[in-house]
């Protein structure tokens, strides 16, 4: 039984909402967006449609991280950083948590949204910039532009075909930790991750003969 349940104002079709944390979710039928604030159904417009690709992760996939536990994929964002591209999985765990598992050239961490913890300014980073987090160090490797080229699914915030949002990425000296830093607010956001090896992670359909 799910929690919610939405109608698409473009097409009418019902979609059930299992996780409370979810805010909008992408109609599988038209293509539109829906999010909801203060129980208001809004449109968010038509979302760009997001090609399979070669991940192992998929929409409603479910499967384990080691030392995490099993997980179901809620939905997807893909974004642009203009010499490529990277997928932002949006992960609930059978302990009722979420995180995102992201995915770069095959190379993927689990992040979670930090509380507390003070980003440097957007105009102070460079690759090579130094700065601590969580008493943690941390280099940057990557400061850019990302676009926001469709999401698919269910996911925690407002999202929209086109959006684009300064960022950076870093990790620690020792490649055990990961930091994003999305400037799209003001404090900006933080997420808090660790590296996964490929064995880290195994899709219950793995190995399935189709």
């Amino acid at each position: 039984m799910t929690d919610k349940q939405v109608h698409c104002p473009s097409c009418g079709a019902a979609h059930g909402i299992f996780n409370p944390g979810v805010v909008t979710v992408a109609c599988e039928y038209c293509g539109n967006a829906i999010y909801w604030d203060e129980d208001k159904l809004k449109n968010a417009g038509k979302q760009s449609i997001l090609p399979e690709g070669f991940s192992r992760l998929y929409r409603g996939g479910t499967g384990k991280i080691t030392g995490k536990g099993g997980f179901v994929v809620l939905g997807r964002i893909r974004y642009s950083f203009g010499k490529g591209f990277w997928d932002e999985w949006f992960l609930e765990f059978d302990d009722g948590s979420t995180g995102w598992l992201t995915e770069d050239n095959h190379e993927f961490a689990l992040e979670t949204q930090a509380k507390g913890g003070k980003a440097p300014a957007f105009s102070t980073l460079f690759p090579g910039f130094k700065f601590n987090v969580r008493k943690i160090p941390f280099v940057v490797e990557e400061v850019g532009l990302a676009e926001c080229l469709g999401m698919e699914g269910e996911l925690p915030m407002v999202v929209q075909s086109g959006e684009t949002y300064s960022f950076a990425d870093a990790s620690s000296p020792n490649g055990r930790y990961t930091l994003g830093i999305e400037y799209d607010d003001e404090p900006p956001t933080i997420f808090f991750g660790k590296w996964l090896m490929y064995s880290d992670i195994r899709m219950d359909d793995e190995g399935l003969d189709w």
